[in-house]
């Protein structure tokens, strides 16, 4: 039941326009806005250690879906680990859902 608010908040938040997805991007827009950053629950360590490099002060977030499901829930054909929002609204409703990664002693 939870998994299927978070899918239909990601999906109202791409259709809105107000979602940003692949990793160059989402740096972009978290490097300029805050933003609610999140990566897929089956991301690659590595995918997180790089946005932690990129991105030292932003706090992630890992959805409790696959990289999959994420793609399903925001209509894309191809997987997606990395994505953000700048929308206080939405960035409020899905924090109800998804936790925030640990932190990683480099």
């Amino acid at each position: 039941m939870t998994a299927d608010k978070l899918v239909g908040l990601l999906g109202m938040c791409r259709r809105a326009g107000r979602l940003v997805t692949g990793f160059d991007a989402v740096v972009g827009l978290c490097s300029t806005e805050k933003a609610l950053l999140m990566i897929a629950g089956d991301a690659a360590e590595r995918t997180v250690k790089e946005l932690r490099f990129r991105l030292p002060e932003q706090t992630v977030y890992r959805l409790p879906l696959t990289k999959e499901e994420t793609a399903r829930a925001i209509g894309s054909h191809k997987p997606i680990a990395v994505l953000a929002t700048a929308d206080e609204g939405f960035s409020k409703a899905i924090l109800q859902y998804v936790e925030e990664e640990s932190h990683y002693d480099d």
